[in-house]
Parts: C-alpha cells; sequence; structure tokens
C-alpha cells in the first residue's frame, strides 16, 4: 500500500497535503531533471555570423508563430561562426523551448537542432522523459509568470527555473503514458485547427466569387465594370449600387463618454466589440449617461456597426453584425457608425457578409486618412462605397451559403474549445497524480 502522511508540502511552487501523493511519484527540482540553457545574439553587423544560415536561431516571435507544439522552422538562422561567437549554445532535438523574458512561459519542443536568443531557459532533459517535460513546463506557466511579476522588465531567470519544484511519477514508463495521452489531446487539438483554417480558406475564396460572380455556375453572361481604375466582370443582371441607395436611414454615429470596464452604468457598445464581422455586447464597457442619450444612441439586435478609427489601418472601416440580445438600454460609442439597411432592396444579412469580403472592404478602406496617429473613415465615404448588387432571390441564396459555412467554422471552434477544456483537465489531473495511469494496462 502506497504510504502516505499529513505534512504540509509544496507542489509546483504552491501549498499542497501531502495526504494526496503517492510514495511512488516523489519531488524534485527542475534544475534536478533537465539541464536549463540560456541563448545569445550573435553581432548582427557581422555578416560571417549569419552566413552561411545553418543553425535555426529561435526567438520568441518564432514561438508564437509556430501552429502546434513542434517546433522546425525559424525566421532566421545563423552561421557555426555566429554560435561560436555568442552565449547561443546548440541544443538537441526534444528540447523543451521555455520562453523567460517579455511572453513568459511559452514552450515548444524542436525537432532539428537549434539555438536561441537570450529570451529563452531552455530544458534539456536529463532525468525526465522529453514529452512529460514539455507538458510539466506548460502545466508550470504560472508559476513562471508569478516569478517574473517582480521584476521591472518581464522575465525569470534560469536560476529560479532550476529552483521551480515539481512533483512527477519516479517510473518513466507512467511519465511516458502522461504525455502520451497529453499528446493525443494535442494532435486532436491540431487536425481540428487544420480543418478550420481549410475552412476559412473556403469561406473567403467563396465569398471573393459570391460577390463578384454570383452563385458558381448561374450566370453565363458578364459586363465590365470599372471602379477606382480596376476592372470587374459580373453578372449581366446584376445592379451597380452605393451603399447610400440601401440605406433606411442615415449613418450615425454614437456618444463616447468616460467609460469603465465593470458595472454600474449603462453598457456601451465599443471598438473590442467589434471582430470578425460581429459585435459582441459581452466586450462592452459601462458609462454614465442620461436618458436622451440613452433614447438617441440606443443600440438594438440587427443592429450593423461600422468602425469610424482606428490606429491599424487593417481594423478601420471593418463591421460587426449585432445578432445577439444586447442588455437593457445599451447604447454605442462615438467610435462606431451605425447602418441601417431597407429590406426591401438588401436581404437580412447580405451588406454584413459582404462587408467581410476581401474585395469590398480593402476598396472601402483605402479611402481612410490619417490624422492625429489614427486612421479615420468619413460617413461620407462609406455612404458612396459602390458595391454590386445582385437580385433578392441570389442575394438569400448568397446569405444562406455563408451562413452554412459559418455554422461549420462555428461546429469547428466548439470541438476545438471542448477538446482544450479536456487537454486542461488533463494536465491538472494526470501532472498532480490526482489521476494515475496503470502501466500495466498500456504494456
Amino acid at each position: 500500500m502506497p504510504n502516505f502522511s499529513r505534512q504540509s508540502y509544496i507542489i509546483y511552487d504552491w501549498p499542497a497535503t501531502k495526504a494526496l501523493l503517492s510514495d511512488e511519484w516523489e519531488e524534485k527540482r527542475l534544475g534536478a531533471l533537465a539541464d536549463v540553457v540560456g541563448g545569445g545574439t550573435p553581432d548582427t553587423g557581422i555578416y560571417g555570423y549569419w552566413h552561411p544560415p545553418v543553425i535555426p536561431w529561435v526567438t520568441p516571435t518564432d514561438i508564437s508563430a509556430c501552429n502546434g507544439i513542434y517546433l522546425s522552422r525559424t525566421e532566421r538562422c545563423i552561421s557555426d561562426a555566429g554560435l561560436r561567437s555568442c552565449s547561443a549554445t546548440l541544443l538537441p532535438a526534444g528540447t523543451t523551448l521555455l520562453t523567460s523574458r517579455a511572453t513568459v512561459g511559452e514552450c515548444r519542443i524542436n525537432t532539428v537542432e537549434v539555438a536561441t536568443n537570450q529570451g529563452f531557459a531552455s530544458l534539456v532533459p536529463r532525468e525526465v522523459d522529453g514529452n512529460f517535460l514539455f507538458y510539466m513546463a506548460q502545466h508550470l506557466k504560472p508559476v513562471f509568470c508569478r516569478l517574473a511579476a517582480g521584476t521591472t522588465y518581464a522575465e525569470v531567470s534560469r536560476r529560479e527555473v532550476r529552483k521551480v519544484r515539481c512533483y512527477l511519477p519516479k517510473d518513466k514508463e507512467e511519465q511516458k503514458q502522461i504525455a502520451t495521452l497529453l499528446l493525443l489531446a494535442d494532435k486532436g487539438v491540431q487536425e481540428l485547427k487544420n480543418q478550420l483554417e481549410a475552412a476559412q480558406r473556403i469561406k473567403a475564396a467563396l465569398m471573393q466569387h459570391l460577390f463578384t460572380k454570383g452563385i458558381p455556375g448561374r450566370h453565363t453572361r458578364l459586363k465590365t465594370i470599372v471602379i477606382s481604375r480596376h476592372s470587374y466582370s459580373i453578372p449581366y443582371e446584376w445592379e451597380i449600387s452605393k451603399v447610400q441607395d440601401v440605406l433606411s436611414s442615415p449613418p450615425f454615429n454614437g456618444v463616447s463618454p468616460q467609460s469603465r470596464p465593470d458595472p454600474p452604468g449603462t453598457a456601451i457598445l465599443n471598438v473590442s466589440c467589434i471582430s470578425d464581422g460581429k459585435c459582441d455586447p459581452r466586450k462592452a464597457s459601462y458609462v454614465d449617461v442620461d436618458e436622451a442619450t440613452i433614447d438617441c444612441c440606443r443600440a438594438m439586435k440587427g443592429d450593423f456597426y461600422v468602425l469610424r478609427g482606428n490606429g491599424n489601418r487593417e481594423y478601420v472601416a471593418t463591421g460587426g453584425w449585432l445578432k445577439d440580445d444586447v442588455p437593457d438600454r445599451c447604447i454605442f460609442s462615438d467610435k462606431l457608425i451605425r447602418l441601417s439597411f431597407d429590406p426591401s432592396k438588401v436581404v437580412d444579412g447580405f451588406m454584413p457578409w459582404l462587408w467581410q469580403s476581401h474585395t469590398f472592404l480593402r476598396r472601402l478602406q483605402s479611402k481612410a486618412e490619417s490624422g492625429s496617429g489614427l486612421w479615420m473613415m468619413s460617413k461620407r465615404d462609406i455612404r458612396r462605397e459602390v458595391f454590386f448588387r445582385p437580385k433578392p432571390g441570389e442575394q438569400d441564396e448568397i446569405v444562406s451559403t455563408l451562413n452554412r459555412c459559418e455554422s461549420t467554422l462555428d461546429a469547428i471552434n466548439k470541438k476545438i474549445e471542448s477538446l482544450l477544456r479536456l487537454k486542461k483537465s488533463l494536465l491538472q489531473n494526470l501532472l498532480t497524480g490526482k489521476v494515475r495511469v496503470k502501466v500495466e494496462a498500456w504494456v
């Protein structure tokens, strides 16, 4: 029988109770399980340190850009001379590349030999299964972040990383089996993310076709239209319209009193509510306004908002459709322009979907003007923007097609969220010994 005691104990740098722990597991510091290795940067002014570029050189940016747990490519490489010139070390494949600066606690496993810059405290496994060490590092991220929080510039030192206590099975076979379960979860997440990316590419290509050529295979007669020196071939039956032609009321922007993130007060839709063609009222902030302002700027389900100003030109003029119920007496901010469309001229949903099409949005954004660090879009330019308008029946088919695409994307996203919750639970239970893996069952 396992021997348990009830003395106070430290697991992952947090208080715990020994009663939960088996004597088949042991407490060790990270420095006893792995070599904690830093990195360095060769002099960028010396050509020979970067050419020939034969050694992948990892920066935290490469970690953020890596889609998955394995890293095999980097944006930049260094030469053998560059490696010898600085404090960088050649790390073997299977190392846990752990970021220690700015973005603290992110990690990937390298599949080829690499070097890193000084923003790492990489873990080269010594007395532990390499994949188990990687997941342990993931689980320890809150500890690394806490250790870095007391510094002016967020950074956790290699010395502190070595001192962090953790808890692990004495049997390496159990370590491997725990890692195998977590790898399966990550593999499932990655496969779903690949499906999501493929579905997003299909949606983008479909939107480009639907809003310029119509339903695939429907139209044989086309006409050529020139807009802003760009030529388009569109179905002969389609009309050339301006946004103002399909509005039921003039564009209108709200108010921007001083806001706060939490109640009390009146909910107000703001810039952060607009994302991916939707307006999310859950991200609303709160303000103090009078009844007259509420009556004038009241937000309603079905509204469509355009972001009229942003420091990034990629975001200005983007739109968000308010499809969800809104808090009672909710209003919208001065940074948003509300557009109301005439249902007798465009079917519900057609203009919000059009606003997400690359061709239309980039043409509109080209009219934004910069001033005081902001790109601004005028209501006049929005009203005058041209688009191609199919007959109502085809509009409805286009909306239905894109709604089905969106439903597919939502379903994949929900699967990803569900699997990530499962993985989080597995990390918590498997890496603390709350749930044990029977080695015999895997032999």
